[in-house]
């Protein structure tokens, strides 16, 4: 019980450390607005600043990396306290009995998917999901093109509801290609970077042959992450299939976009086949050369590690003693509050508590201008001393 009252002391490192979920900032009109222009759902959290399931979510859930990373793509999101005039007002066209009330509404302003209560992080990334899901407007589209409606919009925007959604794209757009529409280079850039779901395909041939326009209708970022994303999907299914050679293709490929960092995606790819696989010992070997490599330049690096340790090792006992490596490297690269946070709390978790008394000692030292982060590692000090 003493353990289970001291992890609310610290900050909670996946909750500090991670990118959490940006919100709107501006009235709930606004936000639907921003919602439509983009052409992706608003994600309402209806909430009261004395609610606690409210609190929780806001400090634990909405926090971490993995729900911050789907909602942010995926969603433009909006937290409305209900007791302002703009929650009043947002409550007078939607009713919220309770809180927190979690609304996903479309451009038009209706009601996708509605839930009341708090929500933990596999929770709330599934209703997400379902979300998406429930808001499947691609059999508008289909009617149309099983009626011989080929007009480019149509299918651009058909195929981005299929994907959207998980339903199979890559037959109708292959399909749509060989019939050689009289469409501009541009685009069908723009129809390439919308149909590409994967590096071992035609369609991925196409867009790379295709750069030069599809940079010049999007850009190059947009670009690089439609190509990294597609090349990820296609090393998931060398490990769901079995197939290494499936990664080999995927490297391949990526190379072929001649993005500038063939030798930092070869050994992403390859901790990702690992991860995936669940080899450990192979994964820390590459992740030791990366980040002896990148991380001094980039020391963000260390935290992606981490999280793939606590995503895809997280019940290795090895992985956990790794984790305070890699939080040691991190502080040396990063001395703040937050780090330091982390690497305690890594250390704690191995029962390594001289160790963590020390580095707390280090923390407030490193932290003796911020009260507020001295007081909190007092905290844990003196939970340790109990030890």
């Amino acid at each position: 019980m003493r353990y289970t009252g001291f992890i609310a002391l610290l900050f909670f490192f996946y909750n500090t450390h991670a990118q959490g979920i940006e919100f709107f900032h501006g009235e709930w009109k606004s936000a639907l607005e921003e919602a439509k222009k983009h052409d992706k759902l608003l994600f309402v959290d209806a909430y009261a600043q004395w609610c606690g399931p409210c609190k929780r979510m806001a400090k634990n859930v909405f926090t971490k990396a993995e729900v911050g990373d789907y909602y942010n793509t995926n969603f433009v999101n909006l937290k409305l306290d209900m007791e302002t005039a703009d929650g009043r007002t947002f409550g007078a066209k939607y009713p919220v009995s309770a809180f927190p009330t979690l609304f996903f509404l479309n451009g038009d302003g209706e009601i996708v998917k509605k839930v009341t209560g708090g929500q933990q992080v596999e929770q709330l990334l599934a209703l997400g999901e379902v979300a998406i899901k429930s808001y499947d407007r691609s059999a508008e589209y289909a009617i149309k093109y099983e009626a011989g409606d080929r007009d480019y919009d149509l299918m651009i925007n058909y195929i981005k509801e299929l994907n959207k959604v998980g339903k199979p794209s890559m037959k109708i757009s292959n399909d749509y290609l060989r019939s050689n529409p009289k469409i501009t280079v541009e685009q069908k850039a723009g129809f390439l970077l919308e149909a590409v779901t994967e590096s071992d395909s035609k369609l991925y041939e196409q867009l790379i042959d295709a750069k030069t326009a599809a940079v010049k209708v999007s850009t190059l970022e947009h670009f690089t992450a439609k190509v990294r994303t597609a090349s990820f999907v296609t090393i998931e299914k060398a490990v769901e299939y079995d197939y290494p050679d499936l990664l080999s293709e995927a490297i391949a490929n990526y190379k072929r976009a001649d993005l500038g960092d063939d030798k930092k995606f070869e050994m992403e790819a390859n901790m990702k086949y690992q991860s995936l696989s669940g080899n450990f010992m192979v994964w820390k070997e590459l992740s030791d050369k990366y980040l002896k490599k990148y991380g001094k330049k980039d020391p963000l690096l260390y935290k992606q590690q981490l999280t793939t340790i606590k995503k895809d090792f997280s019940h290795d006992t090895t992985a956990k003693t790794y984790a305070c490596e890699v939080c040691k490297g991190l502080v040396k690269k990063l001395d703040s509050a937050d780090n330091y946070t982390g690497y305690i709390q890594s250390l704690i978790d191995c029962k390594k508590y001289e160790e963590a008394r020390k580095i707390t000692n280090e923390a407030i030292e490193k932290s003796i201008s911020r009260e507020e982060d001295v007081k909190q590692f007092e905290k844990v000090l003196k939970y340790l001393d109990t030890i």
